[in-house]
């Protein structure tokens, strides 16, 4: 019988190309995944055989090798992955494909919209009873979330993000950027509620604007905080900035000269103003930006609700009892909602500048992560061995304290006598502009009478100490 292999061909009238003698070879590289694209370059540069991945499958069908398709729809790794990037990164189908492929995940978009079926994430519901069941569960949450205070103040694409990332599920080509993740990271910080004893500090991409860390803390934490959070994030990332750019004054030197001294394991000749600069009014624009809407959405609010306690009288800066009190019952809050805040930043869609061409639009996730094509990333690796020191430095000094451990201690047994709990506060009423003050009011008193009576714990505020102040090199010009 003849071999239809080796039949002429009758549409093109050109001989079939033997690839009988690489039968087993072909077979291997197909089972082993590789692409029909590669297959066909691999039999060119090893045998100077030309075929087309069309002529290839056919010949593997006339072979009887099928292909063997990935059990997707079993696959709980990969299902738990894009709920990750639908829900708490919000991405769309087409930027969820992209990761996916990055991370090595052969899924098309026809795939993912089978996958998010058969997970119950509908972008779309067709039943009008299905619609409105939506419809009233997310007016219930709207009311929750309302009620907690955690999404006062979003505008409507921070709150769609916000509802995405809690499970809610209901362009043309960029212009080319002559920038890219990692060129520039900005320090910067929040100082309105600084008089109150909360410090907050945060650390951007200026490309992406993808928040990389933000710390709510105290004065005593600030500069060894700034730093040790800036170490991890390039540690965990394997990257650190090629500058620095920061407005802070006594946070910053510490960290500059971290920085510095990295940037000199590698390169010896890198001069101290190449890769430390301070923040100019024309380049943190975007960034005092950021810093606006965070204090609009989450902040503004208990910035005037402890001006006012002030005001009356209720809270003094240099009374330790009042200190105490409030960062007691509101740092947990404070952290919290600001945490919530930034995550639902990372994944909202910023939208494009005519006017500014050089800022990027998009997610600050994807951007910063998987920017564009043609976007370069700056991102230089960091000595490891260095890093590692650094780290090992600060490993002892506990940035998330607020307040010392029997003063802390002490006040959450005042508070779960007064039947509140910080870290799940109840929900705040609508138009309540002073949350929990009589449960400050009642702690300030049994503090005051604590500070009074001369009982221990003696209450305290957290102290500056020198421990991990040490500089890696002088703060002034490079030696």
């Amino acid at each position: 019988m003849e071999n239809p292999a080796d039949t002429p061909s009758k549409m093109s009238g050109r001989p079939r190309v033997d690839l009988e003698p690489y039968k087993a070879e072909i077979i291997g590289l197909y089972e082993k995944k590789m692409k029909s694209d590669d297959i066909c370059k691999h039999m060119k540069r090893q045998h100077d055989i030309q075929i087309s991945a069309r002529t290839l499958t056919k010949r593997l069908q006339l072979w009887g090798v099928k292909k063997k398709m990935e059990n997707n729809s079993s696959n709980e790794a990969l299902h738990a992955r894009i709920k990750n990037l639908f829900f708490d990164v919000g991405l769309t189908d087409q930027e969820i494909v992209t990761v996916l492929h990055d991370e090595g995940y052969d899924v098309s978009a026809r795939t993912l919209r089978r996958l998010r079926h058969q997970l119950g994430i509908r972008l779309r519901l067709d039943s009008p009873t299905q619609q409105q069941a939506q419809v009233q569960e997310i007016l219930d949450a709207l009311t929750e979330e309302m009620d907690k205070g955690t999404i006062e103040g979003y505008g409507k694409e921070l709150l769609h993000n916000h509802f995405r990332s809690k499970g809610y599920a209901s362009a043309p080509a960029p212009p080319k950027i002559l920038a890219g993740p990692n060129l520039t990271w900005h320090v910067n910080g929040y100082s309105k509620l600084a008089n109150f004893g909360f410090r907050i500090h945060a650390e951007l991409d200026a490309y992406s604007r993808y928040v990389l860390w933000i710390h709510v803390g105290v004065d005593a934490h600030a500069s060894v905080g700034v730093l040790k959070n800036h170490l991890d994030t390039v540690a965990s990332k394997n990257r650190q900035p090629r500058t620095l750019r920061s407005d802070l004054e006594s946070e910053v030197p510490l960290l500059a000269d971290a920085h510095f001294a990295l940037r000199r394991v590698t390169e010896p000749d890198v001069q101290r103003e190449q890769c430390c600069a301070p923040g100019r009014a024309t380049d943190t624009h975007r960034i005092e930006s950021w810093w606006a809407q965070l204090a609009k959405s989450v902040v503004t609010l208990y910035h005037n609700y402890f001006r006012e306690l002030h005001n009356q009288g209720l809270f003094s800066s240099t009374v330790i009892p009042e200190q105490v009190a409030l960062l007691a019952i509101y740092m947990p809050t404070l952290r919290s909602h600001i945490k919530s805040y930034v995550q639902t930043w990372n994944m909202h869609n910023i939208r494009k500048q005519a006017d500014h061409p050089e800022r990027a639009p998009g997610k600050p996730y994807m951007n910063y992560h998987h920017p564009p094509k043609g976007v370069e990333n700056f991102g230089l690796p960091a000595d490891v061995p260095t890093l590692q020191a650094m780290q090992q430095n600060h490993a002892d000094y506990d940035t998330e304290q607020y307040l010392p451990s029997d003063t802390l201690h002490w006040c959450e047994m005042q508070l779960q006598q007064l039947g509140f709990d910080p870290h799940k506060p109840p929900a705040r009423l609508p138009g309540d502009l002073q949350p929990f003050r009589s449960v400050y009011l009642a702690l300030r008193e049994r503090a005051w009478h604590h500070e009074r009576s001369g009982a221990e714990p003696k209450l305290a505020v957290c102290a500056f100490s020198g421990q991990g102040l040490r500089g890696y090199f002088p703060s002034g010009p490079a030696r």
